[in-house]
């Protein structure tokens, strides 16, 4: 029993800032080789700036890091970037610690995967 609770707890509980965000690399230097990856690429620099490792293999800077969020769901800045959750309430499989934005579709601002 313990263990469910603790499971519903952290699949519930709320991630607002890059300090909750999962496997984020630390100290990243913009421009400097990163092995790309499907998932958990996010880093902070020394200024807690955040930049995600490309498909080409080097770190570029986003937006603000906010914390984990549903793709598709609103959000409210355009820019901003954020992270899939760990584990979800759906029952779709899925990869997590995917990158998000939040961008402007169709008259709405939404969580999107990074292209």
């Amino acid at each position: 029993m313990a263990a469910t609770t603790i499971l519903a707890d952290e699949v519930s509980a709320a991630c607002d800032s890059a300090d909750c965000v999962p496997n984020v690399a630390h100290n990243v230097v913009e421009g400097t080789p990163c092995q790309p990856r499907p998932s958990f690429v996010f880093g902070l620099d020394a200024n807690r700036g955040t930049l995600i490792c490309a498909a080409h293999g080097a770190w570029v800077r986003v937006g603000p890091l906010i914390g984990t969020r549903e793709l598709a769901l609103p959000c409210e800045r355009p820019g901003d970037t954020a992270q899939e959750p760990l584990a979800g309430n759906d029952l779709q499989p899925r990869t997590p610690g995917v990158p998000l934005k939040c961008a402007h579709i169709n008259g709405a601002t939404r969580w999107v995967h990074f292209p």
